[in-house]
């Protein structure tokens, strides 16, 4: 796999910066440790310590390094503030990688989401030069599915059985992003 490298500058537009993370965004994962399906289909500690939560921070900013793919802070663009994670993972087929993403709770509604991924996901088809972004979405996760869509990602189908997830096995809707879709 080819290593990504940090966007230099940061992506931003209007509503939202894609940035490193840094200790001091401890606040941000501890909210999300709040909410019941963050932890539930991510690393996010369920239950939130200090140490934990720097303990996951240290393994957002270890992707890159070790060439597994980035994790960037979703940060309010006016105050700096993190409200939301967003990861390129390299899947195993060369120029591919995986979207995934979470807003805190009180963060959402108000396209930061939809943002993210179309600053990421223009980054990574454009600068970075991937092929295809990929994207894998619980079928009742109708905010998510909108956002994807918003920023021009097509469905493909159905992974019937694809996840194991809270003690169970659950379907996920396939999309993806190619450099044609970006016209």
């Amino acid at each position: 796999m080819s290593q990504l490298d940090y966007p230099d500058p940061d992506l931003a537009d209007d509503l939202v910066r894609l940035r490193r993370w840094r200790l001091s965004d401890l606040g941000c994962v501890e909210e999300a440790s709040l909410d019941p399906r963050i932890p539930e289909g991510t690393s996010v500690p369920a239950r939130y310590t200090e140490a934990d939560g720097r303990a996951w921070i240290e393994r957002q900013l270890s992707r890159q390094p070790e060439g597994r793919g980035l994790s960037l802070a979703i940060a309010e663009i006016a105050s700096n503030e993190a409200v939301g994670l967003i990861v390129l993972m390299h899947r195993k087929m060369p120029g591919t990688a995986g979207v995934g993403y979470w807003v805190i709770p009180r963060a959402r509604r108000a396209g930061r989401s939809t943002s993210a991924i179309g600053l990421l996901s223009r980054w990574a088809l454009t600068d970075a030069g991937l092929a295809r972004v990929e994207a894998r979405v619980e079928p009742d996760n109708e905010p998510s599915l909108r956002a994807l869509r918003r920023c021009g990602f097509v469905t493909e189908g159905i992974l019937r059985s694809h996840l194991y997830l809270a003690g169970r096995h659950r379907d996920v809707v396939s999309l993806s992003l190619l450099p044609v879709d970006l016209a």
